[in-house]
């Protein structure tokens, strides 16, 4: 009997822990609130032809900056929703960037996004950045006002294109 009660309580106990592990996308866990909205650090970084590009050079529109990999899977199944989304509202003032954290940099991320015909912007991160943004997964995004504050956090993937378009809405 006892043993009985022992191992009941270790499967809730097994069931709690994996519910606390799991990936939480809800708004809860995304969205900035109860403190000031923080500027976006700043940065400047290589793109794919091995040209400097500053995050300020977007000032004035609205950014989705997105922190992946190559070898992540979930960062390679939200990428056609960033294609899909920077197509359908860049006209509008929109910026899709890509920020790489591949260590192999150019080798791999070249013929990636060749392959997937990713039509943004891509750049070839640094660990540091991971940093400035706090960034705890990949992938993970940052929604940028057009005064250059971040006004949502997705961390994990979202898996929906509806996700990121609501708050897109929002902005511009």
């Amino acid at each position: 009997m006892c043993w009985r009660q022992f191992g009941f309580l270790g499967l809730i106990a097994c069931t709690l822990a994996f519910w606390g592990c799991s990936s939480d996308t809800s708004d809860k866990m995304n969205e900035i609130k109860d403190e000031p909205t923080p500027l976006a650090s700043n940065f400047t970084l290589l793109n794919t032809e091995l040209e400097e590009v500053s995050l300020t050079d977007y000032q004035g529109k609205v950014v989705l900056l997105d922190f992946w990999a190559t070898w992540c899977k979930p960062c390679r199944e939200e990428i056609p929703i960033f294609i899909d989304l920077y197509d359908q509202y860049r006209a509008q003032g929109f910026e899709m960037i890509g920020i790489s954290m591949d260590d192999e940099r150019l080798k791999v991320v070249k013929p990636f996004i060749k392959e997937l015909k990713v039509n943004y912007t891509i750049l070839l991160g640094e660990p540091e950045l991971l940093q400035k943004y706090n960034v705890p997964v990949m992938p993970s995004a940052f929604l940028i006002d057009r005064s250059g504050k971040i006004v949502k956090a997705f961390h994990g993937a979202q898996g929906a294109k509806s996700t990121y378009e609501k708050e897109l809405k929002k902005l511009l």
